[in-house]
């Protein structure tokens, strides 16, 4: 990842979006997802912001979701770039992101979202996925 090009934040949720240059976000940062039975599926959220010289014009992010046994892995590319609502300050620019997936919950254990910045990991986020009435 270019050295001025920074991660802020990044965290997993419930829900993200972001409109207008700014992140609405509910039910972040979780460590745990419980479901009734498994295989199952799970409504997921990534988001965060990373910084970045005014002058770039886009950067390339990618999301990984990895469960346990490394069963499969889902990836979601996109380039962040300067919309219309992103205002400079101090020579540089924030650029938010939020993407919501699905997530097959296929056996319990930890699930692993991995975050890359031009094509560098930068964040590893995890989750653990239990059965409810493991958390009775």
């Amino acid at each position: 990842m270019g050295t001025e090009i920074k991660l802020d934040y990044a965290f997993v949720a419930d829900y993200a979006q972001v409109i207008d240059n700014k992140l609405t976000v509910v039910g972040a940062s979780y460590t745990y997802v419980f479901t009734d039975v498994f295989p199952s599926t799970h409504m997921l959220s990534v988001a965060g912001r990373l910084r970045a010289p005014e002058g770039i014009d886009t950067v390339p992010l990618r999301i990984e979701v990895v469960p346990p046994n490394e069963a499969y892995t889902i990836g979601v590319d996109m380039e962040l770039d300067h919309g219309p609502h992103v205002r400079p300050y101090d020579g540089k620019v924030g650029l938010l992101f939020a993407i919501t997936m699905q997530v097959p919950l296929i056996a319990p254990g930890l699930y692993e979202v991995f975050l890359y910045v031009e094509g560098e990991q930068v964040r590893r986020l995890a989750f653990e996925a239990q059965a409810i009435e493991q958390h009775k």
